[in-house]
């Protein structure tokens, strides 16, 4: 899903005029976010925390940005539900069911919240294409975050 929202976003940011903001900002270690997505790539647990370590700390360093905040919050909380996993993110079995998703070998079910899946997987999102997601708390708050660095003008 976090494709369909940076397609969204960076429409809106073309509609609103906010598009020039987001290449035009002061990113710092822009060329080491690749890191992170090739880490996770690997599927080594160790390297999957700290995959999310190295990115929060990339969100922590960039946090003057609009949006950094609220995508280093959603990749704590993410990080967090996933090292409390084996390194997989929980999803909820029932409307894994109902939305008929397949669940890939980097997530696992639960039939019953408790304090180690909490975090997970379990709001459901149909888009008006046809697509259907679960997603986690976390993944909302890197949303916000993609949305509000496309389009603020602030920082620019």
């Amino acid at each position: 899903m976090i494709l369909d929202v940076f397609i969204i976003a960076f429409l809106m940011s073309l509609v609103t005029k906010s598009t020039k903001c987001v290449f035009t900002r002061d990113y710092k270690l822009l060329y080491l976010f690749p890191i992170p997505i090739v880490l996770q790539l690997l599927k080594d647990y160790y390297l999957m925390v700290l995959s999310f370590v190295f990115l929060a700390f990339l969100c922590f360093v960039n946090r003057e940005i609009p949006g950094f905040k609220a995508i280093g919050a959603g990749t704590v909380l993410n990080g967090l539900v996933m090292s409390m996993n084996s390194g997989k993110m929980p999803a909820y079995e029932p409307f894994v069911n109902l939305l008929g998703l397949h669940v890939g070998s980097r997530h696992l079910v639960f039939e019953k919240f408790n304090l180690t899946n909490i975090l997970g997987d379990y709001i459901p999102v149909i888009l008006p294409w046809g697509r259907k997601f679960l997603i986690s708390p976390g993944d909302v708050f890197v949303y916000i975050g993609v949305f509000l660095l496309f389009l603020s003008k602030k920082r620019c």
